[in-house]
């Protein structure tokens, strides 16, 4: 137990170092002698817990993704009680929001920018994100209406990844408008779709 404690510590040590390095290198991609040195680890640690720096960029793109989800997870949370339309607002502003913290959207381009090589692996990240995303809308949506609630979360749990992608690569910082602009007319989109009582969707 306390080998794979330490393991797994080691494993965020250096998912955190390079990270940093990352950032602090304007996106280029730092050597391994430069992660493990600035984790204070060995190569041998660096190895053990990822094959290649290619698999390190995974995990700190996995992980970033699994922050977010956890991040609009809780912000619905908070905005259960209030009904699925200010729960589903909560939601599509958390994602959006992601591009307004200048640290964080900093990050994501120094990942994105060491994952440009592998687009493959970068496409999985992204159905992954859309999917897990998707599955927090849903509930809202069935509780709008909308005449096909699993799609309509897909779709607007897409789009607003689309959109938070977009900010990161244009290195610009949508401000209140933006993002307000953005979740109602997504908002939208849910609302034109959803069923009469006689089964039709409606508009």
């Amino acid at each position: 137990m306390s080998r794979r404690i330490t393991e797994a510590g080691e494993a965020v040590a250096l998912m955190d170092a390079g990270l940093r390095l990352m950032v602090a290198n304007g996106g280029r991609r730092p050597r391994v002698a430069d992660i493990v040195a600035a984790a204070g680890l060995s190569n041998d640690a660096f190895y053990r817990s990822f094959g290649s720096k290619d698999a390190l960029v995974d995990a700190i793109v996995e992980r970033g993704a699994h922050i977010v989800v956890g991040y609009v997870r809780r912000r619905m949370a908070q905005a259960s009680a209030d009904g699925p339309e200010v729960q589903l607002r909560a939601g599509l502003a958390a994602v959006v929001r992601q591009a307004s913290d200048v640290t964080l959207a900093r990050q994501t381009r120094a990942v994105l920018a060491n994952a440009g090589g592998h687009p493959s692996r970068a496409a999985h990240v992204t159905v992954a994100l859309v999917d897990a995303l998707a599955a927090l809308f849903v509930p809202a949506a069935a509780e709008l209406g909308a005449g096909d609630p699993v799609r309509a979360a897909r779709t607007t749990a897409g789009a607003a990844v689309a959109a938070l992608q977009y900010w990161l690569f244009a290195e610009e910082v949508p401000g209140s408008a933006e993002v307000e602009h953005l979740v109602g007319f997504l908002l939208a989109g849910v609302r034109a779709h959803r069923v009469s009582r006689y089964g039709s969707k409606g508009q």
